[in-house]
């Protein structure tokens, strides 16, 4: 044990570790830099240092979003029946399920939430009728089915 804590046995390591490093620099240095032992020594300074090789640049294109999940939500403020409304909800549905929540604001209008989901497959049925009283005995009723593929809406005003 007294053998492994003798500051002359490190010291000792360490300048025979210095040395073999030291006798294998250029070695090691000149493959890097691209010349040989002979021409460090003569002291040829006209021969350029050549470029490592880079590897190619690989590109993995990034996949393209599907156009019916990046257009999965809408809001839309209806204050009575609405073609272009309707005609908005049926595409941003198409045909797919869906899930929709009405609520009246107190203005005479409503607005309407819809989530589609990208998962689902085209083909399927959902339904969903909602009624929303708007204020001074009017209601707003919603009708939106989905069935098939191709979905239709259906916004009318009920008046006393």
């Amino acid at each position: 044990m007294a053998l492994l804590n003798n500051s002359r046995l490190a010291w000792g390591v360490a300048i025979a570790s210095l040395a073999l490093w030291a006798t294998g620099a250029p070695h090691t240095f000149g493959s890097v830099l691209g010349f040989d032992d002979d021409q460090a020594a003569t002291g040829d300074a006209t021969q350029t240092i050549p470029c490592l090789p880079v590897a190619p640049l690989v590109v993995t294109p990034a996949p393209q979003p599907d156009a019916s999940a990046t257009n999965s939500n809408g809001a839309f403020h209806l204050c009575g029946p609405d073609p272009q409304a309707a005609s908005a909800i049926e595409q941003l549905i198409g045909g797919r399920g869906f899930s929709a929540s009405l609520s009246a604001r107190g203005d005479g209008c409503a607005d309407l939430t819809i989530q589609a989901n990208p998962q689902s497959s085209v083909g399927g049925s959902a339904t969903s009728h909602l009624v929303v009283s708007l204020g001074s005995g009017k209601s707003l009723d919603l009708q939106i089915t989905s069935q098939g593929g191709a979905t239709h809406v259906t916004i009318a005003e009920d008046q006393p």
